[in-house]
């Protein structure tokens, strides 16, 4: 009679483990299913283009090898387009974290409005990029943008001339553009990260004779260490790919000092429609993201057992 509860039980046990499995399974096949349609599948097929001559404007398309990605690279186009995001990127990122890291240094102390004036910081978050693409050409206008007025008025601007006609300041005022856009996310991320932080260190530093310089360098700066990391190479991979902004802006112009990698795809594929060309572009592109997510695994421990 033992043997046959024990036998029951031990039944009934594997039935339960069977059937928590299936759900599990259901639950997460969906998700599989998802991945593989939406993600897998495209960088797959985006992969294969790369090695193809497809184009929008021809219903066949044949293998040629590495013959774009040697196009590519025999186009001295494409190392300034290259160097253009990567000004793009690093200037942009960096004011937005610095910014964002000096906003969120002053609302952390207790405040009267503290909560209002962190709601009025999140607007440039919520403004959508096609408003400020259109008020920053019309402010920047070289008639009647009262931007330009000024800069002309002041003698830094020839008359009729305006920033975004410039080779030079096109891409600083894109820059700018986007760090104001863009701090936001930081600003938030540095304000959770700073009100984590113990404040018997801070007392500490207070008691050992520390001014407000030394502690923000010597305490602070090192708290926020793996933070800035994560926003770093989060904020690097957004921003290498962002694409409306510049695009609304300058289109790429002036004489392409504004053109970007990304810009650069979107000309190939529905510029010149040769698709397989900016299939190779966007991967080469993709494989310097990957290298950024490599980074940001093993630097934020994802990878610690």
């Amino acid at each position: 009679m033992r043997s046959r509860t024990s036998l029951n039980k031990h039944r009934l046990l594997v039935s339960y483990e069977r059937r928590h499995n299936l759900i599990g399974f259901a639950f997460v096949f969906p998700v599989v299913i998802f991945l593989l349609m939406f993600v897998l599948y495209p960088v797959l097929y985006n992969v294969w283009l790369s090695f193809t001559d497809s184009s929008l404007i021809k219903k066949t398309s044949s293998f040629v090898g590495f013959q774009n990605y040697v196009k590519i690279f025999s186009n001295k186009l494409f190392y300034k387009y290259f160097w253009n995001t990567c000004k793009w990127t690093f200037w942009s990122v960096l004011g937005q974290l610095a910014l964002g890291l000096g906003i969120a240094l002053l609302i952390v102390r207790p405040m009267k409005g503290g909560t209002a004036l962190r709601s009025f910081l999140l607007i440039p978050y919520v403004v959508p990029a096609v408003t400020l693409a259109l008020v920053s050409k019309w402010i920047l206008n070289s008639d009647y943008g009262i931007v330009s007025y000024w800069l002309q008025q002041a003698g830094l601007l020839e008359a009729r001339q305006s920033l975004l006609a410039m080779q030079g300041p096109a891409m600083w005022v894109v820059v700018i553009l986007n760090i104001w856009r863009s701090y936001p996310f930081p600003m938030l991320i540095y304000w959770a990260a700073l009100k984590s932080i113990d404040k018997q260190i801070y007392e500490a530093s207070t008691v050992d004779g520390a001014n407000r310089w030394q502690t923000f360098i010597y305490m602070t700066l090192p708290q926020l260490k793996n933070t800035t990391i994560v926003l770093a190479v989060l904020r690097v991979i957004w921003t290498a790919t962002y694409y409306d902004l510049i695009f609304m802006v300058t289109g790429g112009g002036p004489s392409g000092s504004t053109t970007h990698l990304p810009i650069l795809i979107y000309q190939a594929s529905f510029g010149s429609y040769q698709i397989g060309y900016a299939a190779a572009i966007s991967m080469i592109l993709g494989v310097l993201m990957f290298g950024c997510i490599i980074f940001y695994v093993t630097r934020s421990g994802l990878t610690e057992d």
